[in-house]
């Protein structure tokens, strides 16, 4: 697993990653120091982005969007030093599939990324005050299609083989529609999706 951490604060990106090899020893860490970098290392093997949206090089408003245009099925996780709800409702909006505050005590900033790292999203009761309001982004395009997918039935390995994912980008992906939609499991959301007329 290839784990990119874009954050313009050394001291905050070294203690992430240690988190990170914490909980995923494996894991192939990428660091970067601003939104430029963060572009440069981006890649087809890139299989997580830790992000702060305050970033040399871009506003904040458009750090998470410019980058999820570059890689559409990338899961984007914001670590921000930000409390503003609308600064978490924005980047989820933009294509971000969890947001966390750097304020979390650090073992629970460590479960959660363990939660990431292993394909799932945290349980948004201790991820912020503002989760509950932040967790309802409009589906990206990619979602879109892993809700169809799995719709239609098709298991987590059978979409990452239809859509080219790989199959813990497909498990964020699953989390983030089950949580947009706000529902339970996989078969909540497909009834919700056939509902809405989405699938």
């Amino acid at each position: 697993m290839k784990v990119l951490i874009a954050d313009d604060h050394p001291l905050f990106r070294d203690a992430l990653a240690r988190m990170v090899r914490e909980c995923a020893p494996d894991a192939l860490i990428v660091e970067a120091g601003s939104l430029d970098e963060a572009r440069r290392a981006l890649d087809d093997c890139t299989d997580l982005l830790l992000i702060d949206l305050r970033m040399p090089g871009g506003a904040p408003a458009d750090v998470v969007g410019s980058l999820h245009a570059l890689q559409p099925t990338l899961p984007i996780v914001v670590v921000s030093g930000s409390e503003n709800p609308l600064d978490a409702r924005h980047a989820l909006a933009q294509g971000a599939v969890c947001f966390l505050r750097k304020s979390l005590p650090p073992d629970t900033l460590r479960r959660h990324l363990a939660t990431l790292l292993a394909g799932d999203l945290p349980d948004d009761a201790d991820a912020g005050p503002f989760a509950a309001q932040a967790a309802a982004p409009a589906l990206t395009p990619r979602q879109l299609e892993v809700l169809r997918a799995l719709s239609g039935g098709a298991t987590n390995k059978h979409i990452a083989r239809a859509l080219g994912l790989t199959e813990g980008t497909v498990k964020l992906h699953v989390a983030a529609v089950i949580g947009a939609l706000g529902v339970g499991n996989r078969t909540e959301a497909a009834a919700r999706a056939r509902d809405l007329g989405l699938a």
